[in-house]
């Protein structure tokens, strides 16, 4: 059987829960306008009086709909008894009303409507305290609850505030990593796009040396001409599916074309410059292994990618890993597939913070473009490893 939640049932319906306070507070007040002892100077309980500290709760209901009406709509009736000298529940209907008026409003409304109040409650303290209604001890219990009402509403709104600018600077600050996760991507993309230009082109100048040796050997050697119109085939079937690489890479907004690097004229390094690449840096201590033999038709886009990863891989050991005793990078060689390794002993959860960063994200791009995969990841025991694993045949990619 299921049972009633009060309290996410009032959170849910804030109207019911303050009409269900004023009812209570108002049942309150009248019990102790008839009960109480009627005070020096005082006024017997009457039906003006019940009406009077009736009025003194009922508004409660409405105090988060609109706290400063409410306020004074409290405020006056409470300032009538209390003239006249009817016996009261107190000031806690008023409390209440200040504490709401001091957590859900702001701005100047609320600073005159906090004046006004302050003048004519101290107006009336300082009244009933000359004209001995109101005791030395009752006049600064007033005064300490009516302040004490006022700080802890405000301080509600002020700690409302702060979680809610956190909040805003939380969601301004995630917009902000995916712009530049964008960003970082489409820059990856374009620079991918120009190097897969420079392959394409290489196979391009390949295809029409070719063409060029077929046509002038083909009518005194015909079945070198066929070889050689066979080779053209197969390089103008690459060169094909490097294009469609490059279309789909640049489906996207590409770098400004006029601005190009000097260094991107350069030829692009393939698997077989691995082995510079390794022995480049003498301080950091690298072993490289090779299992199985390099094919000699493996494509240049794969040669490339494989490359880039090993370059990104041991640029983020250089940055992130620390201090290293060893980096392993293992190249095998497969039937039909080609997987690189790199592998260090630093320290691997620094390097887990860079995930995010442009250096694994063009490692996925390239490698999607090829048809491979990447993965990165701590080491068991330490360290941190990135594994690419790529066909030896060219992927489909539709154009």
């Amino acid at each position: 059987m299921n049972r009633f939640p009060p309290l996410p049932w009032l959170r849910r319906h804030p109207l019911a829960a303050d009409s269900i306070l004023a009812a209570v507070l108002a049942s309150l007040a009248v019990g102790a306008h008839w009960n109480a002892q009627i005070p020096n100077h005082g006024t017997a309980p009457n039906t003006l009086g019940t009406v009077l500290v009736t009025l003194t709760a009922l508004p409660i209901a409405f105090r988060r709909r609109a706290p400063i009406v409410v306020l004074f709509a409290v405020c006056i009736p409470q300032f009538v008894v209390d003239v006249i000298g009817f016996p009261n529940f107190g000031w806690m209907g008023l409390m209440i009303a200040l504490y709401t008026m001091a957590a859900h409003t702001n701005g100047r409304q609320r600073a005159v409507a906090a004046r006004v109040f302050a003048v004519s409650a101290t107006a009336l303290l300082i009244t009933g305290l000359v004209e001995r209604r109101l005791a030395v001890g009752d006049f600064v219990s007033a005064f300490v609850f009516l302040v004490g009402a006022f700080i802890l509403g405000d301080n509600l709104q002020r700690r409302r505030l702060h979680i809610a600018e956190l909040a805003e600077r939380a969601e301004r600050a995630e917009r902000e990593r995916e712009l530049l996760a964008q960003q970082r991507a489409h820059d990856e993309r374009s620079r991918i796009a120009r190097e897969l230009h420079d392959v394409v082109a290489h196979s391009v100048s390949l295809m029409i040396i070719q063409a060029g040796a077929a046509r002038r050997s083909i009518a005194t050697a015909p079945l070198q001409a066929e070889e050689t119109l066979r080779t053209l085939e197969a390089t103008g079937r690459q060169a094909m599916d490097e294009l469609r690489r490059v279309l789909g890479v640049l489906r996207t907004q590409s770098a400004d074309p006029g601005s190009v690097d000097a260094s991107l004229l350069a030829p692009q390094p393939s698997l077989r410059d691995v082995r510079d690449l390794v022995g480049g840096d003498p301080n950091l201590p690298i072993e490289l292994t090779e299992i199985g033999t390099q094919p000699d038709d493996v494509p240049s886009s794969v040669g490339l990618s494989l490359y880039r990863v090993v370059q990104e891989a041991l640029t983020n050991v250089r940055k992130h890993a620390g201090q290293v005793r060893h980096v392993s990078v293992k190249l095998t060689y497969g039937t039909d597939r080609v997987e690189v390794q790199i592998a260090d002993d630093g320290r691997g959860a620094s390097v887990a913070t860079n995930e995010a960063g442009h250096g694994l994200v063009g490692m996925r791009e390239r490698m999607s473009l090829c048809g491979g995969t990447v993965t990165a990841g701590p080491r068991p025991g330490g360290g941190w490893q990135v594994r690419a694993s790529a066909p030896l045949v060219d992927a489909a990619v539709p154009v």
